[in-house]
């Protein structure tokens, strides 16, 4: 049973106790990422995350590591479109020094100058390594055409140009900003008691102030249509397309994951049999759903040669025409509600796996579902379900792509 309680600063704490497991997973939430960042100091929420590991007023940067590695835990972070996380996984008898950490990190940061240049050399470095990965570089493209000129569109890891933008007052400006109790949610699972733990917080947290923060409104982002190409020296092309889909509140979500399953979502799936199976076209084929708040996108990836590019594209093509004109037997759709629950129930094994959908969902969605209730939610699809979520998605009139490869702007597609 998921348990909730909101400090008297506004920040809400969730947790699932799991008295069986001998360790805890913490999870420090923000509801920022690129989606919130202006085009100058695009790829703030990425820098900030790396900032908070550079040390606190209490630790070094080494302290902070060594403080979760001599105990046998893990500390790590990441930034995505809309949000911003930071968590540990420590055993149960060691979790109050990783909620230590945590609350260091964010309390205390130190945003020296000269971290700030050193920083800067490091994300430099890993904008350069995902420019080397065509895979990523496709999709990134591709989620540039679609939300141009919005934050959804822009790089989570920022341009080598709007890097050379950010310095220290830009840093604390936005920090201050974004990184306070009303705009965070802590997400805690595993063997602990709930009580133990907001009473903890809320001693640690009592100075940790708003600074005069408003809630965020968002607007739905416009998809865009179209074709971007990318000359790059390799092998292979990598196709990315991108359909326009859902929002991430949808009530219509499970039913695009039975879609999906189906569409592209698994070695079962039609993409994958019919294309790389029996046409033998490609090695890497399928797709997924990517669903932000008032937005979503259905995407699509193959990466294959010149050769058969056209080939792979207008079997795609034929595939998307075939499930809209036929839709899915109540065969399939059952089917495909068992894998995903199998799915589902078998990631729950993992205490990390369970805080990030609570966490996730709580900050997002301002909600939790527990398992009973997106379970009852699978089963509860029908062929209905599955047909509108079709008709919404699965639209070529809607659809951006983006093609990587060497030479590719001769290439007509």
């Amino acid at each position: 049973m998921y348990k909730k309680h909101i400090l008297d600063n506004g920040l809400v704490i969730v947790g699932e106790e799991i008295p069986y497991v001998n360790s805890v997973s913490f999870g420090l939430w923000i509801n920022v990422g690129t989606r919130y960042e202006d085009k100058n100091i695009n790829g703030m929420s990425h820098f900030i995350e790396h900032m908070l590991f550079k040390g606190t007023k209490n630790r070094s940067a080494k302290k902070i590591a060594q403080d979760i590695d001599n105990l046998g835990g893990q500390i790590n972070a990441f930034t995505s479109k809309e949000s911003t996380c930071f968590y540990v996984k420590m055993l149960d008898e060691h979790i109050y020094t990783g909620i230590d950490v945590i609350c260091d990190m964010i309390l205390n940061p130190l945003f020296l100058e000269e971290d700030i240049i050193k920083e800067k050399s490091v994300v430099l470095e890993e904008i350069k390594m995902y420019d080397d990965s065509p895979e990523d570089l496709a999709h990134d493209l591709l989620f540039e055409l679609i939300y141009k000129n919005e934050g959804l569109g822009m790089n989570i890891l920022g341009t080598r140009n709007s890097l050379d933008n950010i310095n220290r007052e830009s840093v604390i400006e936005f920090f201050d900003n974004y990184y306070v109790p009303k705009n965070c949610v802590i997400s805690i699972c595993g063997n602990f008691k709930f009580e133990d733990i907001v009473s903890l917080l809320n001693e640690k947290l009592k100075g940790w102030n708003n600074n005069n923060f408003n809630s965020i409104d968002i607007n739905k982002c416009e998809f865009n249509s179209g074709v971007v190409k990318k000359n790059k020296d390799i092998e292979q092309i990598n196709l990315c397309m991108g359909l326009k889909s859902i929002e991430l509140e949808s009530n219509e979500v499970y039913a695009l994951s039975v879609v999906n399953n189906i569409f592209g979502g698994s070695m079962s799936s039609r993409l994958f049999q019919n294309i790389r199976e029996e046409k033998g076209s490609v090695y890497s084929i399928y797709s997924y759903p990517t669903l932000h708040k008032k937005s979503g996108v259905l995407n699509i990836f193959a990466s294959t040669s010149e050769k058969n590019l056209n080939n792979v594209y207008s079997s795609i093509l034929d595939e998307i025409k075939l499930l809209k004109d036929n839709y899915l037997t109540a065969d399939e759709i059952e089917k495909s509600k068992e894998q995903l629950k199998g799915n589902y129930i078998l990631g729950l094994e993992g205490i990390g796996s369970r805080m990030m959908a609570i966490g996730k969902s709580q900050l997002l969605l301002k909600k939790l579902n527990t398992p009973k209730d997106i379970i009852n939610n699978i089963n509860s699809i029908t062929i209905n379900d599955v047909k509108n979520v079709i008709d919404k998605t699965f639209n070529i009139n809607t659809s951006a792509v983006c093609i990587v490869g060497k030479d590719v702007e001769n290439i007509k597609i």
